[in-house]
């Protein structure tokens, strides 16, 4: 993957993130219940895709290394 791809494909992610977290996109997500891992699902949304941008990160410092050794 090249490196201009794999950074465009990051900042998608992070506007797509924003986008479902914040109003008026998490009106579905505004709810107290269930409890998901003992928090409320209104909580847990936006843990869950702050969780999911440590692996997307990952990957983009992965790709970042392999184009700096060139």
């Amino acid at each position: 993957m090249s490196l201009r791809t794999a950074r465009a494909l990051t900042v998608s992610y992070l506007l797509f993130m924003t986008a479902v977290v914040v109003w008026p996109c998490a009106v579905p997500a505004s709810r107290i219940h269930p409890f998901v891992l003992g928090l409320p699902f209104s909580f847990f949304w936006p843990a869950l895709w702050v969780a999911l941008s440590a692996p997307v990160f990952y990957l983009l410092d992965r790709i970042e290394r392999r184009h700096r050794r060139r």
